[in-house]
């Protein structure tokens, strides 16, 4: 496991012992300009952003990681403004630590940083499957009213869907979308 690091803090020996400790491969960069350069590794890497202070750029960094290379991330920082807290806890993957860690415990907060990933990232991906599965089931209904008022009854119409569908082999929703588009 590589751990990818911004270190602000001047005291840069007790994290490096730790990870040594630990046998984990470390990657100093030195900036977030540095970090959008570095080839990321999703499936193994791990951010550890040690700051003085959260900032707007740091916030939005995290975003677009989140948004491109999404992979857990730990960010500890003397000071942060709440905003800057919340906007980090929207990303949803993010360990914030406040303060500076002691680096002793570095293994358990990456053992925590990976579940929150893991969990953060299944719940993101059902919200997305159930906010198509809303979207397709509007498409269906919007179909339906428009089948109705040729004069079918909802069941009928409804049925009119299934039937297309089934002999098309698409979806209702894929049907009904071609309907919708094409009155």
């Amino acid at each position: 496991m590589r751990i990818l690091t911004l270190f602000e803090f001047t005291d840069y020996e007790p994290l490096l012992n730790q990870v040594t400790k630990c046998n984990f491969e470390l990657v100093k960069l030195d900036s977030l300009s540095a970090f959008e350069r570095f080839s990321l590794k999703t499936d193994s890497d791990i951010v550890l952003l040690c700051v003085e202070s959260i900032t707007a750029i740091h916030v939005k960094f995290i975003e677009r990681l989140m948004q491109f290379a999404p992979l857990p991330l730990i960010i500890t920082s003397k000071s942060a403004e709440r905003l800057d807290i919340a906007a980090l806890l929207h990303c949803g993957r993010v360990t914030y630590i406040p303060q500076q860690f002691d680096f002793e415990r570095l293994d358990n907060i990456i053992q925590l940083a990976l579940i929150r990933f893991t969990t953060a990232t299944q719940l993101l991906s059902k919200l997305a499957e159930l906010e198509q599965c809303l979207q397709d089931q509007k498409l269906v209904d919007i179909a339906k009213q428009q089948l109705q008022q040729s004069g079918l009854s909802e069941s009928d119409a409804h049925t009119a869907l299934q039937q297309q569908a089934m002999s098309s082999g698409r979806s209702l929703a894929s049907i009904a979308a071609i309907l919708c588009h094409n009155r």
